[in-house]
């Protein structure tokens, strides 16, 4: 299905629309959340919806069901939850970690990564956020980066070059380069060991939607993680060694994942193809 897409023509037309659409409001003389908000539709939904609409009008075979299917999810749900839950306690360690080799040479800028960030508009522009937040953006991400980018890099490298260099792209364009590097490595061998997107989707969406919560209840409400959460310069080294731990526990869960998720996953470089879907005893 993703194999005759374009990837280079999905980054062409999503650069050309995100400008055309901050000049075209600009020269209107919109406010900042107005073109924010346009340019968050033309990246989500306009530029994607023009691009898939255009192959598949080209081959009225193309099916949905091929790589979205509810057949098989059940048995995954609980191993990508916990998944999440691994992935969610690297980021937030990795984001101490960053602080902590900041903070000495730099503690302005530790500062500024500490300070929480201010909505600019009012009820409507944060119920669109987290719309975009939790669903569209899972759903159109997963769509391009393990459908069309994580495709055509694999079949013009290998399966190991697609998942490596898609997964690099999606964590350029995230904060947490790190965590969203591995996680979209994640992500890929859901895709590749089941041949069905809708398991990268709902990891994506969890995570985003646990990300979202944490924006509108504060961290300290957490309980369970308020332990080694940082919120202030102060907890950079009060919370060193908490952070320590919950970092060599979540990296080795992390690589324990990756390490089942590819183990018995054949190169797709010869057949440019997806993996069969695991049986339900094969299920991490």
């Amino acid at each position: 299905m993703f194999a005759e897409m374009k990837s280079r023509y999905l980054i062409l037309f999503t650069i050309l629309g995100v400008i055309a659409t901050l000049i075209i409001f600009m020269l209107i003389g919109a406010d900042p959340v107005t073109t924010e908000i346009a340019v968050q539709i033309a990246f989500y939904i306009v530029v994607p919806y023009f691009f898939f609409h255009y192959y598949w009008s080209k081959n009225p075979d193309f099916s949905l069901s091929e790589v979205l299917t509810t057949k098989g999810v059940k048995p995954w749900l609980p191993g990508i939850t916990g998944m999440v839950l691994v992935s969610i306690a690297f980021s937030l360690t990795m984001f101490w970690l960053q602080l902590a080799i900041l903070y000495p040479a730099f503690p302005w800028l530790a500062e500024f990564l500490l300070t929480p960030v201010e909505t600019p508009g009012g009820v409507g522009y944060e119920y669109f956020m987290l719309l975009t937040l939790v669903i569209l953006a899972p759903i159109v991400e997963e769509f391009v980066f393990r459908g069309v980018f994580l495709t055509r890099i694999a079949a013009k490298t290998s399966m190991w070059g697609g998942i490596l260099i898609s997964s690099l792209m999606f964590g350029v364009l995230h904060l947490d380069f790190v965590g969203s590097f591995l996680f979209g490595i994640i992500a890929s061998l859901l895709y590749l060991r089941t041949g069905n997107l809708l398991l990268p989707i709902f990891f994506h969406m969890l995570n985003n939607a646990l990300a979202a919560l944490s924006i509108y209840v504060p961290i300290h409400e957490f309980f369970a993680i308020d332990w080694f959460i940082v919120n202030t310069a102060a907890d950079i080294e009060a919370k060193a060694f908490a952070n320590i731990i919950v970092l060599i526990i979540s990296t080795l869960l992390t690589a324990w994942i990756i390490y089942r998720l590819t183990k018995g996953l054949k190169d797709t470089k010869q057949k440019h193809e997806i993996a069969e879907p695991l049986s339900q005893s094969e299920t991490p």
